[in-house]
């Protein structure tokens, strides 16, 4: 689709193209804020903190909808009163808001890319500070005949991808509007969706969902694809579940993503080395398929408290490979973080770009992976992060707000 249209229109002009771009930036300096401030409890302000008290985020405030504040001032040249030339006075209010917008894009920018998309603070990850993370599910029982039901069903799983030998745990939970109910199972089973070209190949199992207690409205089970009869099956499986709930019969359902041998293997040989003012991690795997690998980590401080998230995404050949993982020297010091540093919750795929699955797991591995040595704060750098792509966009941002000055000048304005 987007290449068709590529073909269809004209390209948009530079300047188009840095204001989309710039708009992006404070959407997500936007969102990245209300994640923060909802969830973290770390000492060093985010870039979005900083954005937050901006002038510019104060007027766009004042103007949004049931907003108590001073509304913007709208000049009307035709009324009397509007002052010697009330189009003149209009053009500077658009010219002063065009300044202000392309200053707020210049520092929301800088400050969102100080630091590199390998290291960023943990608070930005409120849904993978721990791995695995699946969203809880809560759903009407469906029944067949698509009518609505009193009754309903809460879905959770310890996680979506598993590896191997690996086994998920699936939990049910059933209420009504009355508080929570009895789940009877009538029939529970796991098999390949009809879209996949194995599904008729491969034969549906059953699922045995046990009672947790709270009166049976709560059951669970552990579902390790393996076991089951899918061994040589890479791909989605479906959990599916019929229920009867106060009297009401209806469907849920899970899904969870399995291959069945892993491309590569943590070896659990780590090599930590001080680079350009930050400490950079080399975890070894010994690789079976070459690509390109996703490794992710989370960093603890000497006192517990989670401030990093690392990324290593590139391709590694066959056999024994490095994975290379910096902890920023900025980011340390910005979140005031102590070591000796903590390596945990590691998780790692082989990315296969366009097609699904689309990826191909490895097993990862829970709790700490690797400690440290002790630093003094003095070896790492409060050098912001620095690539042609960001330099690039700072003098393009840059050259916005110049010509917004020339433009508010050209109006009569400061």
């Amino acid at each position: 689709m987007t290449k068709q249209l590529a073909g269809k229109t004209a390209s948009p002009r530079p300047r188009q193209r840095r204001l989309a771009l710039g708009a992006a930036v404070l959407a997500a300096g936007l969102l990245l804020f209300w994640q923060r401030d909802r969830l973290s409890p770390r000492r060093a302000p985010s870039e979005d903190e900083l954005l937050a008290g901006s002038p510019a985020r104060s007027a766009e405030n004042a103007s949004a909808p049931g907003h108590d504040g001073p509304k913007p001032r709208w000049v009307d040249p035709k009324k009397p009163g509007a002052g010697e030339d009330g189009a003149e006075a209009s053009a500077r209010d658009i010219a002063e808001k065009r300044l202000e917008r392309a200053r707020h894009t210049l520092e929301g920018y800088v400050q969102s890319t100080r630091y590199p998309p390998g290291a960023r603070p943990l608070s930005e990850k409120p849904d993978l500070q721990k791995p695995h993370s699946v969203a809880k599910s809560k759903q009407p029982l469906a029944r067949p005949d698509h009518k609505l039901t009193d009754a309903h069903v809460t879905l959770e799983q310890d996680r979506l991808y598993l590896v191997g030998d690996e086994a998920a745990r699936l939990v049910v939970s059933c209420a009504t509007s009355e508080g929570p109910a009895r789940c009877e199972v009538l029939r529970a089973e796991a098999r390949v969706p009809e879209t996949m070209p194995q599904a008729s190949t491969i034969p549906a199992a059953p699922v045995a969902f046990a009672d947790e207690g709270a009166g049976g409205s709560t059951i669970a089970a552990l579902f390790a694809p393996a076991k089951e009869g899918f061994g040589g099956y890479y791909g989605p499986i479906a959990v599916n579940l019929a229920l009867r709930i106060e009297g009401e019969e209806g469907g849920a359902g899970f899904d969870v993503v399995y291959t069945p041998a892993p491309p590569a293997r943590f070896t659990g040989d780590v090599r930590e080395v001080l680079e350009d003012g930050s400490l950079c991690l080399y975890l070894r795997l010994a690789v079976d398929k070459p690509g390109r690998y996703i490794v992710v980590g989370r960093v603890d401080d000497a006192e517990g408290d989670g401030f990093a998230y690392l990324e290593h995404n590139d391709p590694l050949g066959a056999g024994a490979q490095d994975a290379k993982m910096c902890i920023f020297g900025k980011l340390v010091l910005d979140e005031r973080a102590k070591s000796p540093f903590v390596l945990r919750d590691v998780e790692a795929y082989l990315l296969k770009e366009d097609t699904y699955p689309d990826r191909e797991l490895v097993p990862g591995r829970d709790g700490p992976f690797y400690t440290t040595k002790a630093y003094p704060e003095s070896v790492f750098s409060d050098a912001e992060w620095q690539s042609e792509e960001r330099d690039r966009h700072i003098k393009e941002f840059t050259k916005d707000v110049k010509e917004a000055e020339g433009e508010l000048e050209a109006a009569g304005g400061p």
